[in-house]
């Protein structure tokens, strides 16, 4: 391999991990459960950003392997998505005809993603809070 084949390949490999948006949450929004394939799977759940609003929380899922534990022992998780990539999140929606539960899917890109996953960020700090 030449010099000129080299940085080809290095600026690619630094392409791909500049497509990827690091996305944040906390450990007690991570659900694991095992799909009926056999596939060890997290279901992420993604607060409601109005305080007011009473609905159930939607979510969305990624493998295992996607989701790491921070090294610090704090209670946070944190996974890696493609930044142009879509991905696929659901609420559960009491009937109210029937009254049984129904998911309904929408389909948002990750970068609005991780600003729903992430918007705890933008809620003021409170003072004095123990």
């Amino acid at each position: 391999m030449d010099n000129q084949e080299y940085q080809a390949v290095t600026q690619e490999n630094e392409q791909k991990a500049a497509e990827t948006l690091e996305i944040k949450f906390s450990r007690k929004l991570a659900r694991p459960f095992t799909t009926k394939g056999g596939k060890d799977m997290v279901a992420i759940s993604i607060p409601n950003q109005d305080p007011n609003d009473k609905s159930p929380w939607e979510e969305f899922v990624l493998p295992v392997q996607m989701v790491h534990s921070d090294h610090y022992g704090s209670k946070t998780l944190w996974a890696k998505i493609p930044a142009d990539g879509m991905t696929t999140i659901t609420r559960s929606i009491r009937s109210e005809e029937t009254g049984d539960w129904e998911k309904k899917e929408r389909i948002v890109g990750n970068k609005i993603l991780k600003s729903m996953v992430e918007a705890y960020k933008l809620k003021p700090k409170t003072q004095g809070a123990r």
